[in-house]
């Protein structure tokens, strides 16, 4: 009987090193309660890009500029396609809208005079608190949201698909917002709008309405549109 030979080759281990001193940290309630549910290749990515820009940030607790999302090079990276030069800036988008959608980030506007600008919270409960504090004025903005030298008015912003609900159909329930962030997460948000106006021209107001003209169109096709 032989024993195992010796050999002198070495195996070669390829890809990427990971390196356990260079850490971002997630919430657990991220790995457990939201990630198994994420579908989306952008959402999922957008959200891990939001972590690790936090991370550097500073914690949490920070807001980020929307704009800082959008020119991230790793992200865009990521979510690029070759020969589409917009489609980061339409990934990126539609991430962004995903978690927000799901309670994953709080988008708010900042605005001073003509100034505008998009900010981003971790949706935890200290920031839920600060935000709405700031939106009534009962809290000052920090300097770090203020698009120009003066104070800003601060305002929560959602997905132009939950907007279009309110305006034209009724209150935002929580289970037709749940509703709705799957239909954002399944259908093109021209297709959302295009739904939530037909239903409005044909006075049939409500969400059960709006994704019936959704199911039609996905397995039917959008007649003259799609022509």
């Amino acid at each position: 009987m032989t024993g195992p030979r010796n050999s002198n080759k070495s195996s070669t281990i390829t890809g990427h090193v990971l390196y356990p001193d260079e850490t971002v940290s997630l919430p657990t309630s991220f790995l457990t309660e939201i990630a198994p549910n994420i579908t989306s290749i952008e959402e999922l990515q957008v959200s891990l890009a939001i972590f690790r820009l936090l991370s550097a940030a500073g914690g949490f607790n920070e807001p980020l500029a929307e704009k800082t999302i959008e020119r991230d090079r790793l992200l865009r990276s990521a979510l690029r396609v070759d020969g589409s030069p917009r489609a980061p800036d339409t990934r990126i988008a539609k991430g962004l809208d995903l978690a927000i959608a799901r309670g994953t980030l709080i988008r708010l506007m900042s605005s001073e005079f003509q100034k505008q600008a998009a900010f981003l919270y971790l949706n935890t409960p200290e920031n839920r608190s600060s935000v709405r504090l700031m939106e009534t004025g009962a809290l000052a903005a920090p300097r770090s949201l203020w698009p120009d030298e003066s104070p800003p008015t601060i305002a929560i912003d959602r997905p132009n698909a939950f907007r279009l609900y309110e305006q034209n159909i009724g209150p935002l329930t929580p289970l037709i917002a749940d509703q709705i962030s799957r239909a954002i997460e399944d259908f093109p948000d021209d297709w959302i709008e295009d739904a939530l106006s037909e239903a409005v021209a044909y006075n049939r107001r409500s969400w059960r309405y709006v994704t019936r003209i959704l199911e039609n169109w996905q397995a039917h096709g959008r007649g003259d549109v799609d022509a």
